[in-house]
């Protein structure tokens, strides 16, 4: 989604999986046990760096506005899903002086008006955020 492509398939997450937990062939923290595709942030952290993109997580004891927005032209979000202990990967991203929502449930792509208020509302809600850096 940040990425503008799909650049990281299942079978390489499930990998590194495998890296940070050697031991958890059968159960594995750092994925969902019903093999949905969601993944802990750890994962996801690592597979952006073996892209060579600079990830950082973001503290959501902070306030949002503590963002660097000036300095990043993505957020990957995980939030809470729609069944109980679920949850979803949804991006922002910076086009131009806009930032949109990317989320794969959604019909397209959302302007947002306010990027620190939206990010407010997702951690307030449990998200974990992750800051992408320019290149």
């Amino acid at each position: 989604m940040i990425l503008g492509a799909p650049k990281v398939q299942k079978d390489t997450l499930d990998q590194i999986c495998e890296i940070l937990c050697p031991d958890g062939k059968w159960w594995n923290d750092h994925r969902s046990v019903l093999g949905t595709g969601n993944y802990d942030a750890n994962v996801a952290m690592y597979a952006l760096d073996e892209l060579g993109y600079h990830v950082s997580f973001f503290d959501t004891r902070k306030a949002p506005d503590q963002i660097p927005l000036d300095n990043c032209d993505g957020l990957l979000l995980n939030v809470k899903g729609s069944l109980p202990y679920s949850r979803h990967w949804i991006g922002c991203r910076q086009v131009h002086e806009s930032w949109y929502l990317l989320d794969s449930q959604k019909a397209g792509p959302i302007e947002l008006s306010d990027v620190v208020q939206k990010m407010k509302d997702y951690i307030s809600l449990g998200a974990h955020i992750l800051e992408k850096a320019y290149e």
